[in-house]
């Protein structure tokens, strides 16, 4: 995490990203102003509705693990210092953190995303509620649905710990997927595997109904989780395919990198 601090993607990915989403949202910020409303903080949930912008925040995530292992030129002395199997799980708690740190700056950038048409609520309120059971957000052009599903279904707090929660899983599966593809395949093949899984969010609807499982991407969309989709994914089923892919990965990585010649 010391490194990090002096890697330029700590800081660039993360204003690349608010320009890019605040450019595509620009629709409900118009919406707030010209209604003279402010909108409850929890945007985070129905932005995933926006299959573009979910596949383009899991890219973007993706940089900061498309090197994992993560060798450098202090390898061999902090191997030697604190041995292999020190150094392979400090790797591991990184891409949680990552993770952690990545849905926590994304659920900042949401809520700057409205300012100053923001207030402190805990409910939905009549922002997301209009936008939900009316078409004003197709009149102004927003690209991404406020779910009536989401409104009726779970309170405001609980979807974004569930969004918050699948999104650090998804972060931390894809960042250990791309780990272990990396010593296996190489890095061209494994990032452009994991973009792949990523990308066909965006075609998702059009697929058949077991691509679902080789998307976590798509499960970001609590619609897609829901008892009325066409998929068999819950949001149950999610974590634990999620938490269990996570740590079988975990268990993969940590043998692999510790038998392998560069590390030992």
């Amino acid at each position: 995490m010391r490194i990090l601090r002096g890697n330029y993607k700590l800081y660039l990915i993360p204003v690349c990203l608010f320009v890019y989403m605040l450019n595509e949202l620009i629709p409900i910020r118009d919406f707030l102003f010209s209604v003279n409303e402010k909108a409850s903080p929890f945007l985070l949930p129905f932005i995933f509705n926006d299959v573009m912008l979910t596949a383009s925040i899991f890219v973007a995530a993706m940089l900061f693990f498309i090197d994992a292992p993560f060798y450098d030129k202090y390898q061999l002395f902090v191997i030697m210092r604190g041995g292999t199997s020190e150094w392979v799980l400090g790797h591991i708690m990184y891409i949680f953190s990552v993770s952690i740190l990545y849905m926590l700056c994304l659920t900042g950038i949401s809520i700057l995303i409205i300012f100053p048409n923001v207030c402190l609520s805990g409910e939905w309120g009549r922002i997301w509620t209009t936008l939900a059971l009316t078409d004003a957000g197709e009149q102004f052009g927003l690209s991404f649905g406020v779910s009536g599903y989401l409104i009726f279904e779970y309170g405001p707090l609980e979807a974004m710990f569930l969004v918050g929660g699948l999104g650090f899983f998804i972060c931390s599966f894809y960042g250990l997927c791309l780990w272990c593809l990396n010593l296996c395949v190489g890095k061209i093949i494994s990032f452009v595997t994991v973009s792949a899984s990523i990308i066909l969010v965006t075609r998702i609807k059009y697929l058949p109904e077991w691509i679902m499982y080789l998307t976590p991407s798509a499960w970001m969309d609590l619609n897609n989780l829901s008892k009325y989709a066409r998929y068999e994914i819950d949001v149950v089923r999610a974590f634990i395919i999620l938490v269990l892919g996570c740590l079988c990965l975990s268990g993969i990585a940590y043998y692999v990198t510790v038998h392998s010649d560069i590390s030992g």
